[in-house]
């Protein structure tokens, strides 16, 4: 079983991807597939001025949906540096952080997370 749906378009603006592209890197041998998966996205995406609006950005409040879960979720995308458990927070060196990065409002995203599909859909972000 592998995932269905085309990948969304993603923008992000260039500060994130410098430093996010550097954390891919620098963990790729604690971490090897969030490592590859952010690459991945990174080399996909379209990647715009730091001023310049973009999809769900490090920092940026968001709301989203996981699977077909009724619930809504918020949470801010953020650095590892931030304390550990935090309340809200979500780690862009995780899976849905991961796939948060650059995404835009109603646009869905499905990874194959320990032989699961997953999908994530912003509802909305960036207050």
């Amino acid at each position: 079983m592998f995932p269905s749906l085309p990948l969304p378009e993603i923008l992000i603006n260039s500060d994130d991807y410098n430093r996010v592209m550097v954390l891919a890197e620098r963990s790729f041998e604690s971490m090897p597939y969030v490592s590859a998966y952010l690459e991945r996205e990174l080399k996909r995406a379209e990647v715009c001025d730091p001023w310049d609006p973009a999809g769900v950005s490090m920092g940026h409040r968001v709301m989203f949906r996981l699977d077909d879960e009724g619930q809504v979720r918020l949470g801010r995308l953020t650095y590892p540096n931030r304390p550990f458990g935090e309340r809200g927070n979500v780690p862009i060196l995780g899976p849905v952080g991961a796939a948060l990065i650059g995404m835009r409002k109603n646009s869905s995203i499905e990874w194959l997370d320990d032989g699961r599909i997953r999908t994530l859909t912003v509802l909305d972000y960036g207050w």
